[in-house]
């Protein structure tokens, strides 16, 4: 049955400085060995910020992207305050080791922080194919929103990988819908949040993990670590869950 080795990294990124976040990216990113899909945190260049020259620094960051794929032999995937002609977006690029990329725009903008000023939404689920795996691709704020990330009979995912800047103060929140996103959709769901302070002076205990089918935590980062932690996946597991618990036979495909 497909395994899938995957690897994570809680980071404390250096408030709008794209060089230096990807400098000591560099120096974390794990062996070719350990790795089929390393994962970085939602605006892992930059930190999430508002700031319209920081989306014009996206280009430098995915070309970073490519070329670390393809050096390491891994898929590396995260999020970029990106400058598409005229509008700013936070997108999540998937990039495969041949050059092979997917991209999935925030649906669900932040507006407390009134990134729903300064981005734009996108409009359209993100699923890719890997090593036998289909794997969705998401945004922090999007795991408030059960029906965005409802599993339906088009959408039909074994990951959700669910890339995040959520504060300390909203801890219990992030780690009660990362289960919950797992056990209705019966997959694994993985959030991969930063930690530290960023500019605005926001606090973030990062708290990243890896939720199976049951909502069993299968791997997770300890508040305020910073660095890597890996899980190998088998679909066999999920695959006895779901037969175990047929739950999603009923599922419809709502249209939304």
């Amino acid at each position: 049955m497909s395994s899938l080795r995957i690897v994570w990294y809680q980071q404390d990124p250096v408030w709008e400085q794209p060089g230096q976040n990807l400098s000591q990216l560099e120096l974390a990113a794990p062996t070719s060995e350990t790795c089929d899909v390393w994962v970085l945190p939602e605006m892992f260049a930059s930190g999430f910020s508002m700031n319209p020259a920081v989306a014009g620094s996206g280009e430098m960051a995915l070309e970073w992207m490519k070329k670390l794929a393809n050096s390491r032999g891994y898929v590396v995937a995260g999020s970029l305050a990106y400058l598409e002609g005229a509008k700013m977006v936070n997108r999540f690029f998937w990039i495969e080791p041949q050059g092979e990329i997917a991209m999935y725009d925030k649906r669900n903008l932040f507006a407390f922080a009134e990134e729903d000023v300064h981005y734009t939404a996108g409009n359209a689920r993100v699923m890719v194919h890997y090593k036998g795996w289909n794997i969705a691709l998401f945004v922090c704020f999007d795991l408030r929103f059960g029906v965005w990330m409802y599993r339906r009979p088009k959408f039909n995912y074994d990951l959700a990988l669910v890339v995040a800047n959520w504060p300390e103060r909203r801890s219990r929140a992030w780690k009660t819908l990362l289960a919950a996103r797992a056990i209705e959709n019966q997959s694994y769901v993985l959030g991969v949040n930063r930690s530290g302070k960023d500019g605005q002076g926001m606090l973030y205990s990062g708290d990243s993990r890896l939720v199976g089918p049951l909502g069993e935590v299968v791997e997770l980062h300890q508040p305020f670590e910073v660095g890597n932690k890996k899980a190998e996946l088998n679909l066999s597991h999920l695959i006895s869950v779901r037969d175990r618990f047929p739950f999603w036979t009923g599922a419809i495909d709502e249209g939304i």
